[in-house]
């Protein structure tokens, strides 16, 4: 989840009866969708050794104060493992994995029932995952081809908050309503709802 440390496992297996040294270079990067990199987050070697059919597991921990400021709205972070078998005339194996970081900031509450041409409140709720106050936190709410811009308080370490948004629908059937978060330390987090409107 964004905002959180990231750990990882590398899960290294000897299928045969030799002994084995293995190095692992490994590297973490924060990468657009594109997978083009945008910054080296993390660089680590290490040396395992492996008996016959054995398997050992490597921990790679990527704090957030490593990646926070790197991070694109992608919010994509791209982990290589460079492993290479040593006196086994240069045997290597190149492990990918990228992660994409989870928002879990919005969320929208709507009433059981919506009538068309009647006033309903919604509850957002927004929040900073982050260990680090966050400022200048701006909510954008669309809503029947409309936006409205809320500008809002800053938000403490790891605190929630929530507003009340109230209007009016003028017509009945699905609404669509996107809500867009932003602010100083990270932009666009969004969440969204299908609102059905019932007859009066």
């Amino acid at each position: 989840v964004f905002g959180k440390d990231i750990t990882l496992i590398l899960i290294l297996n000897n299928l045969s009866f030799d002994h084995k040294t293995v190095k692992v270079d490994m590297s973490a990067s924060t990468v657009l969708y594109t997978r083009r990199a945008v910054a080296e987050i993390l660089k680590a070697t290490t040396s395992v050794d492996l008996g016959s059919k054995q398997e050992k597991h490597i921990r790679l921990k990527i704090p957030y104060s490593y990646y926070g400021k790197y991070l694109t709205t992608d919010k994509r972070i791209q982990v290589t493992a460079l492993c290479e078998v040593m006196h086994m005339h240069g045997a290597k194996l190149l492990v990918e994995k990228t992660i994409i970081l989870e928002d879990t900031n919005i969320i929208i509450k709507i009433p059981r029932r919506v009538v068309v041409n009647k006033a309903v409140t919604l509850e957002i709720s927004y929040a900073n995952p982050l260990p680090e106050p966050v400022n200048h936190c701006v909510l954008l709410v669309t809503l029947m081809n409309q936006q409205v811009k809320i500008h809002l308080a800053p938000l403490a370490p790891r605190e929630r908050s929530k507003i009340y948004f109230e209007f009016t629908p003028r017509r009945t059937g699905p609404l669509q309503l996107q809500v867009d978060f932003s602010c100083d330390k990270f932009s666009h987090v969004k969440g969204f709802v299908t609102i059905a409107v019932a007859p009066a």
